[in-house]
């Protein structure tokens, strides 16, 4: 609610989401030009897309950071980074050989509901593949979650299945590939001061079987919808309640990931926060899917998707 009907944003990014961005720009140009270059310079030109992306999100360049930035930014560092590409490279060699890549940053929209066609899933998958004359979306994801021997701790490798985000994927698969698709593969890579680690977790499931993520995810539309109006008449009260009689709170994910919810304090604060100012540390920003999901504007215009321009 906080960040997509109020749009309340906290002011700066984390580090592990800049990270994680920056290992998606490095990864994009080694999947696009396996073969085609040597592995000194796949590494140097993946490491350039790192460094702009960690530049581009306000980060310090490598030189500009000194032995105690280094340390509290540690182990999602630049250098690390670099690192990183290189063993991955090392390690994909073979890999990427064996898979055709088919598309990169892949924006989709597949319908949801047969009886509703204004209710459409978007989203998009970092990489599609073919191997074993299969088609395969592959999902990349950095962790720091190590194991002594893992090199990932089973809790984040059991994490996929079941995954909204997963599942999710895997159906707009077999939507746009009927008959064809092997499974998502999510492409694990560890983060840390001296292990390396990369692992594919494959997640394979029939179209049969989502069904379940197909209810899950139309009733979870059905209550962000019914939340929406409460919202809207608490919004529209001459006298506001003394608390909000919408959006209840999940207070089960304050601390999601090892950090805090950055809206914690304001749910301490505020029993309701309808007619609130904007609070310190935070900036106005709407989040339009339009404008991160490249190509996402000519496939909504090829589907003749109604309401989608930017602002709406």
């Amino acid at each position: 609610m906080y960040r997509h009907e109020f749009h309340w944003t906290p002011k700066g990014s984390k580090v592990a989401l800049i990270f994680g961005g920056a290992w998606h720009a490095a990864l994009e140009v080694i999947w696009a030009n396996w073969g085609k270059v040597p592995k000194g310079e796949l590494a140097r030109r993946s490491f350039g897309a790192f460094l702009q992306h960690w530049c581009g999100e306000g980060m310090p360049a490598p030189g500009d950071m000194d032995y105690e930035m280094q340390k509290e930014l540690s182990p999602r560092t630049p250098g690390r980074g670099m690192e990183m590409i290189v063993a991955y490279i090392d390690k994909r060699a073979k890999d990427g050989a064996e898979f055709e890549v088919i598309a990169i940053e892949k924006p989709f929209i597949v319908p949801l509901d047969p009886n509703d066609d204004t209710l459409f899933y978007i989203g998009r998958i970092d990489k599609i593949v073919k191997r074993w004359n299969k088609i395969y979306g592959l999902e990349h994801k950095t962790s720091s979650e190590y194991r002594k021997g893992g090199p990932f701790r089973s809790i984040f490798l059991d994490s996929f299945s079941p995954n909204s985000q997963v599942d999710g994927y895997l159906y707009a698969l077999h939507m746009l590939y009927p008959g064809k698709v092997g499974g998502v593969w999510v492409d694990a890579a560890l983060v840390h001061n001296v292990e390396e680690g990369f692992v594919f977790i494959p997640v394979e499931k029939q179209f049969d079987h989502l069904d379940s993520w197909l209810y899950d995810t139309r009733w979870w539309i059905d209550q962000l919808e019914q939340e929406k109006l409460r919202l809207l008449e608490e919004q529209q009260r001459e006298k506001r309640s003394k608390y909000l009689r919408a959006f209840p709170k999940r207070t089960n994910a304050c601390r999601d990931f090892g950090a805090l919810c950055p809206y914690l304090d304001l749910c301490k604060a505020w029993p309701n926060p309808v007619g609130q100012p904007l609070p310190p540390g935070f900036i106005e920003s709407k989040w339009n899917p339009m404008d991160h999901i490249k190509g996402l504007e000519q496939l909504t215009e090829e589907a003749n998707i109604p309401g989608t321009d930017k602002g709406t």
